[in-house]
């Protein structure tokens, strides 16, 4: 399997990842706050902050998979 291969399944991977926790964070805010609240819960932030640092990071690990020679 050549490097250029794996862009496409980390990329799937870890968007997948990424937006079940940020499902979960959303799920968990709108249980707090209730519909119409312009402000994260206290308990989803940290589900919020590794979602976006799964996504990030699999996006940066596709790139860097994908330009290896």
């Amino acid at each position: 399997m050549n490097t250029a291969d794996l862009f496409l399944p980390i990329l799937i991977a870890t968007v997948t990842i990424g937006t079940v926790l940020l499902l979960v964070a959303v799920v968990k805010t709108v249980r707090y706050h209730g519909w119409g609240q312009q402000r994260w819960a206290p308990s989803a932030v940290p589900w919020f902050v590794s979602g976006f640092g799964v996504i990030l990071l699999g996006v940066i690990a596709a790139f860097v998979t994908s330009n290896v020679a």
